[in-house]
């Protein structure tokens, strides 16, 4: 589960393959909200893993964000579920930039790749999609690669 300034989102993968993804506007609104949401989705996925965000004090995530993920996580911890908290690594020069390498390596999130935005727009709501994925595949470690390209 990850979060950003205006949404939370969960992805939800079996046996290396994203099975469910979804967000929520609603539940970046506060804790209580956040915390019904990451109850909702526990309690209806089933996951063996809930995988939050670590955030370190450099992390360019704003106070609300950082309360919105303690309290997913809090959720995660008292649910019949294990919980990891992990550290976001960023190892490409932009979130688009990842999105696109994600995308490769999991075809069912190709719809949901963003177009690179011009400096002036708003970031596309479904990259925290593939923070979710990146959170994941910083624990599990890369899929490989899927053969066709993304462009």
């Amino acid at each position: 589960m990850a979060a950003a300034s205006g949404r939370v989102a969960h992805v939800l993968l079996k046996m290396g393959t994203v099975v469910d993804l979804g967000m929520s506007r609603k539940a970046s609104s506060g804790p209580p909200e956040a915390q019904a949401y990451a109850a909702q989705q526990i309690e209806s996925l089933r996951p063996d893993l809930v995988i939050t965000e670590k955030v370190l004090s450099r992390s360019k995530k704003g106070p609300k964000t950082r309360e919105i993920i303690a309290a997913i996580t809090s959720v995660a911890n008292v649910a019949d579920v294990m919980n990891v908290e992990i550290v976001r690594l960023h190892s490409y020069s932009n979130r688009f930039e990842e999105a696109r390498d994600l995308a490769r390596r999991y075809p069912a999130m190709r719809p949901y790749l963003p177009k690179v935005r011009k400096p002036w727009e708003a970031e596309p709501k479904v990259l925290i999609y593939f923070e979710a994925l990146s959170l994941t595949e910083s624990v599990f470690g890369t899929a490989p690669a899927d053969d066709s390209v993304v462009e």
